[in-house]
């Protein structure tokens, strides 16, 4: 358990739950080689970090990102507005999309809106996300303080240490059913809109049959010539 000096909850909410987010004014308009985006990325987003040792993004993110088709190919290996745009997108998806439905997600963009020559489109999209967090910022803390109010209530027969510990685990307990949910909501929307292409799954006949030791023995037999 926490110690009489451990923060408040309210203050851990307040500290954890803030809106850190790349700027659209401080995404650099040049373009710029794999080492300078992995630094800006890691500067900018160095608030959401868990641990001062992790990392925002890698070489290695970038190369898989570009493999598995969520980037377009640099420009003679520099990167522009439209790719920062993108890992963004990507930085923030992959905490609760897989790779493959990020790919789905991002596709429609990369084909309708990335140009190498023009990012004005890219450019207003990503500034009106922003103006739309910011928005309902407020709205956000509102759900969370009391989805904390309620979880207080649900322990009422316990007290002392107890209490403190159940306050605290039904409050995560909520958070993670909602977390769980809104997860499930964003696989669908992937699912029901932007997957194109359906998934095979092997039938009965493609099924590998098992091995047991019956048919194991029957073929050594057939292997062991007769005396």
């Amino acid at each position: 358990m926490a110690d009489k000096n451990s923060p408040n909850i309210k203050e851990v909410i307040r500290e954890c739950v803030k809106l850190d987010f790349i700027k659209p004014e401080d995404v650099p308009s040049i373009e710029l080689y794999m080492d300078q985006v992995t630094t800006f990325m890691d500067k900018e987003l160095s608030n959401t970090k868990r641990y001062d040792s992790d990392k925002t993004l890698t070489k290695t993110m970038i190369n898989n990102y570009s493999k598995n088709e969520l980037l377009p190919p640099p420009n003679k290996k520099k990167y522009s507005k439209d790719h920062i745009y993108l890992l963004i997108y990507i930085y923030y998806l992959k905490n609760s999309l897989s790779i493959a439905d990020i790919k789905h997600t991002l596709s429609p963009m990369i084909d309708m809106f990335c140009d190498g020559n023009d990012t004005s489109k890219m450019d207003a999209i990503y500034r009106d996300i922003c103006d739309s967090s910011l928005a309902k910022f407020t709205d956000i803390i509102k759900d969370i303080d009391k989805t904390h109010n309620y979880s207080k209530n649900v322990f009422e027969d316990f007290g002392g240490e107890e209490r403190e510990y159940l306050d605290k685990f039904a409050f995560m307990a909520s958070l993670g059913y909602e977390i769980y949910l809104k997860k499930k909501l964003l696989e669908h929307l992937v699912d029901t809109y932007f997957v194109t292409d359906d998934i095979e799954k092997p039938t009965k006949e493609e099924k590998k049959p098992k091995d047991d030791k019956k048919s194991k023995k029957d073929r050594q037999n057939k292997k062991t010539p007769k005396a």
